[in-house]
């Protein structure tokens, strides 16, 4: 070791320079880790898909309660026009008491309708108990 090497890193002095190689050491390593596992992660998924039969039946029974405000402030329940307490009475007949089911409500406005119509057929929903409203 020369004499200027020995001075710089003598007992009892500090050294101001940083030590690059466990940095670089650790990144290589990091770099191939993640070049091998890489191609594992990409592949090695599982999707359960469902089995044609009991299930497949059970989503067509399932419906939707479909409320829309047409372009001319008329509401209409899965396509039906109704007035305000048809779709007090609809509401209910879909979603009955006894029932424990969820009260989840897809809505549809039409371009022209009122935003005063829109804001009262949902203020209607809310007050009867609907727990959420999906807009579409």
């Amino acid at each position: 070791m020369s004499k200027r090497a020995k001075e710089r890193f003598s007992i009892g002095q500090l050294s101001s320079e940083i030590n690059v190689t466990p940095m670089v050491d650790i990144v290589l390593v990091l770099l191939i880790f993640f070049l091998v596992i890489t191609p594992v992660i990409l592949y090695s998924f599982a999707a359960n898909l469902p089995q044609s039969g009991g299930a497949a039946s059970a989503w067509k029974e399932e419906q939707e309660f479909l409320v829309t405000v047409t372009d001319n402030n008329t509401i209409q329940v899965n396509g039906v026009e109704v007035n305000e307490e048809g779709l007090v009475k609809k509401l209910n007949d879909f979603f009955p008491p006894d029932v424990q089911k969820e009260k989840n409500v897809i809505f549809s406005g039409g371009k022209k309708a009122s935003y005063e119509r829109v804001i009262v057929v949902m203020d209607i929903l809310k007050q009867h108990g609907v727990e959420a409203i999906g807009i579409r």
